[in-house]
């Protein structure tokens, strides 16, 4: 009888304290990540990661987000930590007391040392990248104990990433078009192999102009407009700052800022009117897919006539987080393209 009721004893204090299983997940930077699953409290630092997060578990788990966490909406009732990975607030998150901390690699040495020398985990990854994205739904997923929603989330984009790479992935080098691309609506500040916009272009069957340039210190180098010139791209690609909200309107005319730049009008890529801006919105985290689909049409509209980045956007936010499309997002638009395309 007395060992009958120690048995119930240690069943009822398991009960209150948890009986999680611990889980080790690897993050970009090869860093072995482990916690206690299914952890209850995150603090994100990338929109990214937030979005993610939201997807999994409506942002039931989020204790602390970025301020550029925006997405979804009701990321705005969540303590904002900080603007970004690079300027966190260490001393809030200690408060706070997550179980995992989910940064971009923006996170400094300093900063991550300090949370993790506290005892919480910091998992650290690359949010731009279409070869990381899958991986980073499932290790959330994991931690988080929510496998199957991450499995459906990760249905819903692999489905559109192979499409993409079916179409894109045995093209011959005279097929891929030489892109020009332009960070954070910044002109001639361009990204090299190191940056995360290089996978961008090259997941979408792009060749970026600017690989070579630059170093991993520096993988968002200026260059000049007569190099631009001298480069002669097919394609020019502007990524607009994903902290704002666009209507067509806006895209459009930071379009024809680019278009009507007295140093490019003999440039293939404006002679041919093949100059895109995007939204940062959709090149990170679950909307990423949009982005990519956007960028694989504008580089090879042939090959994508049927594929609606658009109507992909609508379906991955009502069915994920039970919400409607609202603003724009990429220009020349789905529609205006299908229209050149006929």
């Amino acid at each position: 009888m007395r060992t009958a009721f120690l048995v119930i004893i240690c069943i009822g204090l398991l009960s209150i304290t948890g009986s999680g299983e611990m889980v080790t997940v690897v993050d970009f930077t090869g860093h072995s990540v482990s916690v206690d699953a299914p952890i209850k409290s995150i603090v994100s630092l990338a929109g990214g990661a937030s979005e993610i997060i939201c997807a999994l578990d409506e942002g039931a788990s989020l204790v602390g987000r970025s301020t550029n966490s925006d997405f979804p909406p009701y990321l705005a009732k969540v303590e904002g930590v900080g603007k970004s990975s690079h300027s966190p607030d260490i001393e809030l998150i200690l408060e706070l007391d997550p179980d995992l901390v989910v940064a971009d690699t923006m996170i400094s040495d300093g900063d991550k040392k300090i949370l993790e020398d506290a005892g919480i985990p910091v998992m650290e990854e690359k949010f731009i990248d279409p070869s990381r994205t899958i991986l980073i739904m499932e290790n959330l997923g994991q931690v988080l104990g929510k496998e199957k929603r991450a499995q459906e989330l990760v249905e819903f984009i692999k489905n559109y990433q192979d499409k993409i790479q079916d179409q894109v992935a045995a093209l011959p080098e005279k097929d891929v078009p030489r892109v020009f691309f332009e960070w954070y609506g910044t002109p001639y500040h361009t990204v090299s192999s190191s940056g995360s916009y290089h996978n961008f272009i090259t997941f979408a069957g792009g060749l970026n102009v600017a690989a070579d340039l630059g170093n991993e210190s520096n993988s968002y180098p200026d260059v000049s407009p007569e190099w631009v010139v001298q480069i002669d791209p097919d394609i020019i690609l502007q990524s607009e700052p994903g902290t704002k909200n666009y209507t067509e309107d806006e895209l459009a005319q930071l379009r024809d800022e680019i278009m009507s730049r007295p140093e490019l009008q003999s440039v293939k890529a404006v002679e041919d009117g093949r100059v895109f801006v995007m939204s940062g919105k959709i090149t990170s985290g679950i909307r990423a897919i949009v982005g990519e689909l956007y960028l694989a049409k504008w580089l090879h509209p042939q090959q994508f006539e049927d594929v609606d980045p658009d109507s992909v956007h609508r379906e991955l936010i009502d069915k994920f987080y039970g919400l409607d499309l609202e603003g724009a997002y990429a220009f020349p638009s789905s529609s205006l393209l299908d229209m050149e395309i006929k």
